[in-house]
């Protein structure tokens, strides 16, 4: 379908992280290859990601910093809006059912992608790539009863590269990245714990977002250290995946790039709302979790990269389950695919 007008709302700052802000990219750019046009609207929030928008090609229209409620910021919304859209795909942890009911009057059909399932919503579809086991259940109640679910992680945005092999593994290299702001600043300690590994020839790719406080920092730490690699808002962060034979990082949404990559995982839950997704893929076998984000040492560390890099028939055994997890040709693709035939059908 061309030219459907498409208006994301979503947001990124220092606490917030980025992973909302990236994979309504990730969608907004494969929609843009079907024709759609995708405008942005976002918060001046410390820490937001509107440049980084904006340098993708895409129009952002600018709130103020502060949001005080759902209706002010539909409102605020609304009055920033110059034309009707046939989507909305809200992406917000503050905003549900008021925010979408009131934007109804500017767009047709309403996408909410949401992981925390703690709030109702006014959307005809609702995309949860999580895996969890009642992931049938959580939104029963929460969405209304004709609204088409999307749940699971063969709906996880995942961009173009992950879709394509571009580099083999790499005997003890080692993938860092603990999301876009990596407030804890885990990055350094992860460094340090590399640096005390016992191993021979060990490599590995710091990757850091483009909000994250301790850059200069790391850069610091990293100038001595010419076995590690440092990678600021990385653009091929398929690649980094495919070559690291481990990764030391953030539950989330870099869960489903690391599946699709078959690659290991000692993983950290930065927020809450990482638990249940990690604690089920760790107990299937997908990952190995450490623990949450307060809980960690750089003893931790050390020991837990020794151990997994001195198995690697373990390491294999953990690639495989994960590599199962995604189905190759989901993803992305099916997201659109499911989008074009809502909005089609309802035109």
């Amino acid at each position: 379908m061309t030219n459907m007008q498409v208006l994301f709302r979503t947001d990124a700052s220092v606490t917030l992280g980025s992973g909302h802000v990236m994979r309504c990219l990730t969608l907004a750019k494969a929609l843009t290859q079907q024709g759609a046009n995708c405008h942005f609207i976002c918060r001046n929030t410390s820490g937001n990601l509107i440049n980084f928008i904006r340098q993708q090609s895409f129009c952002v229209l600018v709130l103020p910093a502060k949001l005080n409620s759902e209706q002010e910021d539909a409102l605020q919304t609304l009055a920033q809006l110059q034309q009707h859209y046939q989507l909305l795909v809200l992406d917000h942890y503050k905003l549900g059912y008021v925010f979408c009911q009131l934007l109804r009057q500017r767009c047709k059909t309403v996408l909410v992608i949401d992981d925390l399932a703690n709030r109702s919503h006014d959307c005809d579809l609702l995309l949860d790539q999580n895996l969890l086991p009642n992931a049938d259940a959580r939104y029963t109640a929460l969405v209304p009863q004709n609204c088409k679910q999307l749940l699971g992680p063969n709906y996880a945005m995942l961009r173009d590269e992950f879709y394509q092999t571009s580099a083999s593994r790499q005997q003890n290299h080692i993938l860092v990245s603990f999301g876009g702001t990596d407030e804890h600043n885990l990055t350094a300690l992860a460094i340090n714990a590399i640096k005390q590994l016992k191993l021979e020839q060990v490599t590995a790719d710091i990757v850091i977002g483009e909000n994250n406080p301790w850059r200069i920092a790391l850069e610091k730490q990293l100038a001595s250290l010419p076995n590690m690699q440092l990678h600021v808002q990385s653009k091929n962060m398929a690649t980094l995946l495919q070559r690291a034979q481990l990764m030391l990082g953030a539950g989330g949404t870099t869960h489903w790039e690391r599946c699709i990559s078959a690659l290991p995982g000692l993983i950290v839950t930065m927020a809450d709302n990482q638990q249940a997704t990690t604690a089920y893929l760790d107990k299937l076998g997908a990952c190995i979790w450490l623990g949450q984000v307060e809980d960690i040492t750089i003893e931790c560390f050390i020991e837990h990269l020794h151990y997994y890099l001195s198995q690697p028939e373990l390491l294999k055994k953990i690639a495989l389950t994960a590599a199962g997890i995604v189905q190759a040709k989901a993803g992305t693709p099916l997201v659109v695919e499911q989008i074009m035939n809502f909005v089609t059908k309802i035109k």
